[in-house]
């Protein structure tokens, strides 16, 4: 039931062909493994008889309808460092330092369906040959031997083919991250949201034959999400890439089409560009800095990179279409924020703003207690003052936070002004901001009940902070670190 195969390198994975019978297609498998995994590798475990969740939802919802006879089990593999051995005898794991965790970099489940076999998985990003960058990833439990471990990255499978297409595997990607990041949404298994995608049950034609994006965001919906859809206004659309780049930063996976190409994918991550002083004049925005973007394709292994534009296979300019699943105290969307932040620079009468012809503009969402979080973490970046008026504002669960700095200044991952919105506000309402900062000055913004007219405005002087630099908030995803 369960076997071990020890690595050199990743090349030698492909042991697994002599390991795992014909139905799980070992030989693809462990192709595709070599070229993706890294040699931090060094063992892998191979778990027979898996009973898998999501295989078995379509197990006995589709394939055991067919008159070709499919296996109900699956064969998992779980990947470990060096510093892990197996004692078959006992079926015993021993490993060096204090968590076994810390030497486990995830599991790839093989379904028995001949074609298309790799089914649920959770890699770490960290063994992932080329990954860059910053992702957005969840904590996923995993049961093997009487071993209770954890893994952290985001899920991936490769569409079935006949009963699942690659906006399926991309829908169930997000829902999985969702349902194990946050305790309010359920888990769907992939017969699930074949399902869910129609009005009525479709067999298994339907589904093999496409996905709309309007289907995925029934799906969404159907899930427990607010879904938000955005097309992209022509090949130009700038604020298209930009609210895309807002909503990944703020911690939201994106389900992404590209409808010449009649693809899918999971959008979890981005690359910085190198910093550098271009001294170029003209307002910048923070997807100006983006390198490239991490995806998960069901061709493929999760944290895949495609750069901005060009690439070998496709980029991200050929993402016309994206839906962002919301949870549901978000009102105010990215292109109001987008629309509103030229607006900022009417302010520098109140408050000291970079001139706008050098600015690079960032925004994204955090919660309220996220932004409260951050400020008593570096609460020596702020007055005293300040910090007492953060720390009372009534903020709603979900705050946009706009930051402005100099080139210079983002180079060195500092801001030089900060504004913090009202994700719950009405795009209507005239004065969504609750507060805007920079070293010298604060602006808190009184919002008053409904009908009241306009919010009081009070203006704080914030003594002796003028040598002290603001960190730009980069805590929402975790780094990729390729070992």
């Amino acid at each position: 039931m369960y076997k071990w195969i020890q690595l050199n390198t990743s090349a030698d994975l492909k042991q697994l062909e002599q390991c795992i019978s014909v139905e799980y297609s070992p030989k693809l498998v462990s192709q595709r493994l070599v070229g993706g995994i890294s040699d931090a590798v060094k063992s892998v475990l191979i778990e027979d008889n898996y009973v898998d969740k999501d295989y078995r939802s379509t197990y006995y919802n589709f394939y055991t309808k067919k008159g070709q006879k499919y296996r109900a089990d699956c064969v998992r593999l779980h990947f470990f460092d060096q510093t892990v051995s197996f004692e078959e005898k006992g079926l015993k794991l021993s490993w060096e330092g204090e968590r076994l965790d810390d030497h486990y970099f995830g599991y790839m489940i093989l379904r028995p369906t001949g074609i298309a076999t790799i089914g649920r998985s959770i890699l770490s990003p960290d063994v992932r040959s080329g990954a860059k960058g910053y992702i957005i990833a969840a904590e996923h439990k995993v049961h093997l031997l009487g071993y209770k471990l954890l893994v952290r990255g985001f899920p991936s499978m490769d569409q079935h083919i006949d009963i699942s297409v690659c906006a399926h595997a991309a829908c169930w990607s997000i829902l999985r991250h969702y349902s194990e990041k946050f305790n309010i949404y359920r888990e769907f298994h992939t017969h699930d949201i074949t399902l869910m995608a129609q009005q009525f049950n479709p067999g298994g034609l339907v589904p093999s034959k496409g996905l709309e994006v309007s289907h995925a965001e029934r799906v969404f919906l159907e899930a427990g999400t607010f879904p938000l859809h955005v097309a992209r206004n022509g090949p130009k659309d700038d604020s298209f890439y930009r609210q895309l780049n807002a909503y990944v930063e703020s911690g939201f996976p994106l389900f992404a089409a590209m409808h010449h190409r009649r693809h899918a994918i999971a959008v979890m991550g981005y690359e910085w560009r190198p910093p550098v002083n271009t001294g170029t004049l003209g307002m910048r925005y923070s997807w100006n800095e983006v390198k490239s973007l991490v995806v998960v394709d069901d061709s493929d292994l999760p944290y895949r990179s495609i750069p901005v534009s060009g690439g070998p296979s496709y980029s991200a300019a050929d993402i016309d279409a994206f839906i962002v699943p919301l949870p549901e105290k978000v009102y105010y969307p990215a292109d109001a924020i987008d629309l509103m932040v030229p607006k900022l620079f009417i302010l520098n009468a109140l408050i000291e703003l970079p001139h706008q012809d050098e600015t690079i503009v960032r925004y994204f969402i955090v919660t309220g207690s996220g932004f409260r979080s951050f400020v008593r973490g570096r609460e020596s970046e702020f007055d005293p003052k300040l910090v007492e008026e953060i720390m009372q504002l009534p903020l709603a669960q979900f705050v946009w936070i706009v930051e402005l700095a100099t080139e210079n200044q983002w180079s060195k991952g500092y801001v030089a002004a900060r504004a913090v919105i009202d994700a719950t506000a009405s795009l209507r309402e005239e004065t969504p901001f609750w507060l805007i900062h920079n070293r010298k000055r604060a602006l808190i913004f009184k919002r008053r009940v409904v009908g009241d007219g306009i919010a009081e405005l009070d203006v704080i002087q914030l003594s002796g902070m003028e040598n002290t630099a603001l960190t730009r908030m980069d805590q929402n995803l975790r780094p990729i670190q390729v070992k």
